[in-house]
């Protein structure tokens, strides 16, 4: 196995990438991706794999350079764990070699010399010029197959200028065994970056695609807003301070005495390798006029109705009912079914008007596991949601 040393991503793949495997990032133009590729160089060294890296864009001081472990890469460049093919060898190639059959031949001869002589576990291929010289095909051919002899590891980065129609023929040829597409978008939140989990050759998990946020060394999946919403007094502030590891609430008292919200809740938490801020919204009438800026820029919603008061679920359609609610991932949680109550579920689904495949939970949000349960469906939801 090999890690991305991206927390999540790891867990999604089965701890990793089986030894042998070919995978392909493939970056949207403008999109901020190449810390994938830099992540996974980065975890094979503190592995102790032996590296090849193929840059035909740069010479190997100038990827090392960029490179956000600078130090380190140079470190292991010298000690001979890791080997560069850069720039000048493609330059040495193309010089020497004018055919396009014999360029093929002398890269395939060279990267297979560089294998067997150093003992390479995985090669790190950035692709875009080696393609640009060889073609699609050409450039495949010359690098490790999948499954070959040896069971070298074979990772590519390449910018894909041809959209979604190379990345359906990546997935009907098999080229590849692991298949992630990294994009930009502009719904939902105003900007934000996701990758797609396009194909898996040795799990039957579904497409995915899944937000997430870069810092100087380091990616996190990162979901910026789910919005917790429902009626007064069904529990929404206790689920949200149930599902947080952190977190602050805006009430107030009320003329019978009870706290009520009346801006938000709002809580941090770390899930599933997943960093998740969750909003609390208040449930009286009279917030209604701010809902739509709390529930702006969300990516789902949990909906929270109380199960002792099914005098509730108008109300609970009429939050339903906001304009920007119907686009986003829904769950329903049946709250406070720890006391005796009548409501079922297809009263909820017949009151709510729900679609089929909108999840129903009967939950108690004094109970951490249930509150979690309900995040982790929401959070599957979110990553299967065409952006």
């Amino acid at each position: 196995m090999i890690r991305t040393g991206i927390t999540g991503l790891d867990e999604m793949l089965g701890s990793g990438i089986p030894r042998g495997s070919r995978v392909v990032f493939s970056l949207d133009p403008g999109v901020e991706g190449r810390l994938f590729m830099f992540r996974t160089i980065e975890t094979a060294l503190t592995e102790q794999k032996k590296i090849l890296i193929i840059s035909p864009h740069s010479t190997g001081m100038a990827f090392c350079s960029e490179c956000s472990s600078h130090d380190k890469l140079v470190n292991h460049v010298n000690d001979g764990s890791v080997v560069i093919l850069d720039s000048r060898t493609r330059e040495t190639i193309n010089l020497s070699e004018k055919k396009l059959q014999s360029r093929k031949r002398a890269w395939k001869t060279l990267i297979q010399e560089t294998i067997n002589s150093n003992s390479i576990d995985v090669v790190f291929v950035y692709f875009d010029l080696l393609y640009e010289d060889l073609g699609l095909d050409g450039a495949l051919n010359v690098l490790p197959a999948s499954g070959e002899k040896g069971k070298i590891t074979t990772i590519i980065e390449h910018l894909n200028l041809e959209g979604d129609s190379l990345i359906a023929r990546f997935v009907s040829e098999r080229r590849f065994d692991l298949i992630i597409s990294v994009h930009s978008a502009f719904t939902l939140v105003p900007f934000f970056n996701f990758f797609t989990l396009e194909y898996i050759s040795w799990s039957q998990i579904p497409r995915r695609s899944v937000p997430y946020s870069t810092g100087t060394k380091s990616i996190s999946l990162y979901i910026p807003k789910i919005i917790i919403m429902g009626p007064a007094s069904s529990g929404k502030s206790t689920f949200v301070s149930n599902a947080s590891e952190r977190g602050l609430s805006v009430d107030r008292g009320d003329p019978d005495g009870f706290r009520t919200t009346v801006a938000m809740d709002l809580g941090w938490l770390h899930f599933r390798g997943f960093d998740i801020t969750i909003f609390g919204t208040p449930g009286q009438p009279r917030f209604d006029p701010i809902l739509p800026q709390l529930v702006r820029n969300a990516m789902g919603i949990i909906l929270v109705i109380d199960a002792t008061k099914p005098d509730t679920l108008a109300r609970a359609r009429e939050l339903l009912m906001l304009p920007s609610a119907s686009k986003l991932p829904l769950v329903v949680a049946v709250n406070k079914t720890d006391l005796p109550h009548l409501m079922d579920e297809v009263m909820v689904r017949e009151s709510l008007r729900l679609r089929d495949d909108v999840p129903v939970f009967f939950i108690s949000s004094l109970k951490r596991s249930d509150v979690h349960f309900v995040i982790e469906t929401m959070v599957d939801r979110i990553t299967r949601h065409p952006y």
